[in-house]
């Protein structure tokens, strides 16, 4: 697969791919509501097909296409519907992920950080459209049954079945066990509660007898409480640990909802009605996934491309023998880079500001270098001078380390100095 780059794991096989799909799709069924035209009001399997268009390469989609839609005619067929409808909803299922997988791979979005985002929503808009669309098409032009209204709840369904889906078997498919890998168990700890609190909170809110209580207490649902900590275990467990509590949030939210139970299922409300403000609910715990691990995978990113910076300034000190420095203008506080212990003989930490830098230089040096780090020094663009200068060896035998600074100071934008920044130079060791 070329646009989109991801790890797999051994997830193209397509017979496997078609075993989830048909797994997604009977527990979709038991989620549904009967319905004149027997179109689902749940429908987990189009976030499978388009996870595993897009996990696969590109010459296998056709093929998955095939495999989709034949497996979604003998589930339509199977669900009630007569066979015309049942090859037309099953060459929809094979149609329409393909289309949104290329349309994602032409717009070249990656599976992983934000990208995954705009992927997810890219892509369950254009099944949603299509795969609703046709089906509100087919049954109005051959059932009379309305249009928009159908239109909108199976597109609905299916953009949250993609949200919920998709990113669950995306990142998972990324996954890698690391042996090596360090255990936090203080995250874990924290993450496992978390989890576990959503479960009890859901199963607790969405139950039969919380719905009688809160009704007579007169008391709106809390039913952001699950959602809080959904996003908690996102933060420490990352995007896998976020997609599977909203999988588990879904079974139990649409369990009860599909049961009567909650507070969605409403006396004054249809069936269908409540399973659609079920998925919305899910659905928006499923976009806080994402953009939780959007924000975290691009807070790690930016850290690993300060490690990797930062290693390749200290390996160009080491072949270049300098050491780097930074100060402070406003604390003096001085700032090594480099093996500054190899090149002056002192550890770093006894030499963390100005008044110690500069107890260590020769007295005839030092006015010279107190005044090019002073915070009143003249902020100039020209290129630095060069100042020799020696510092005394950590061994007292009266030898001096003949040095060269070339540094200057750095505006705040407003004239006056933020920082001082430069680079020293070992030259020779030279006696008193």
């Amino acid at each position: 697969m070329n646009a989109v780059e991801v790890r797999r794991l051994p997830l193209s096989d397509t017979a496997l791919w078609v075993g989830l799909y048909v797994a997604a799709g009977v527990l979709s069924g038991q989620f549904n509501v009967p319905t004149a035209a027997l179109a689902p009001y749940v429908w987990l399997p189009a976030g499978v097909s388009l996870a595993a268009m897009l996990l696969s390469r590109t010459s296998a989609s056709g093929r998955l296409a095939v495999a989709f839609a034949l497996v979604q005619t003998v589930l339509s067929h199977f669900g009630g519907r007569d066979v015309p409808s049942s090859l037309v909803l099953g060459a929809l299922a094979g149609i329409a992920p393909l289309i949104a997988s290329a349309v994602v791979r032409w717009t070249h979005v990656p599976l992983q950080g934000l990208d995954l985002l705009r992927a997810v929503i890219v892509a369950a808009v254009v099944n949603a459209v299509l795969l609703g669309g046709g089906g509100a098409f087919y049954f109005s032009l051959t059932k009379g049954m309305p249009f928009m209204l159908p239109f909108r709840e199976w597109s609905a369904a299916i953009f949250v079945g993609v949200c919920i889906t998709m990113p669950l078997l995306a990142v998972w498919a990324q996954f890698r066990p690391k042996r090596s890998a360090p255990s936090n168990w203080r995250r874990e700890t924290v993450g496992g509660v978390a989890f576990a609190t959503m479960v009890a909170l859901t199963w607790w809110l969405f139950d039969g007898a919380a719905t009688q209580r809160f009704e007579a207490a007169g008391i709106t649902y809390p039913i952001y409480l699950p959602m809080f900590c959904v996003v908690i275990v996102s933060i420490v467990g990352g995007a896998r640990g976020g997609t599977l509590a909203v999988f588990v949030l879904t079974l139990i939210c649409l369990g009860h909802t599909a049961g009567g139970e909650g507070p969605f299922a409403l006396p004054s409300a249809s069936a269908s009605s409540s399973l659609l403000q079920a998925q919305l609910y899910v659905g928006v715990s499923a976009m806080l996934v994402l953009i939780v691990h959007a924000l975290r995978d691009a807070e790690t990113h930016a850290h690993l491309q300060a490690d990797q910076w930062r290693t390749e300034i200290e390996l160009a000190l080491a072949g270049s023998v300098l050491i780097a420095y930074s100060i402070d203008s406003r604390t003096q506080i001085v700032q090594w880079r480099g093996d500054v212990e190899r090149l002056l003989g002192y550890p770093a930490e006894s030499l963390s500001n100005v008044e110690r830098v500069l107890a260590c230089v020769h007295p005839l040096d030092r006015e010279c270098l107190r005044d090019r780090w002073s915070p009143h020094a003249w902020v100039t663009t020209d290129a630095p001078a060069h100042i020799s200068f020696r510092l005394a060896t950590r061994v007292a035998n009266g030898s001096w380390i003949e040095l060269q600074d070339l540094g200057s100071s750095l505006s705040d934008g407003n004239g006056q100095v933020a920082f001082v920044a430069g680079v020293w130079q070992r030259r020779s060791i030279v006696a008193s």
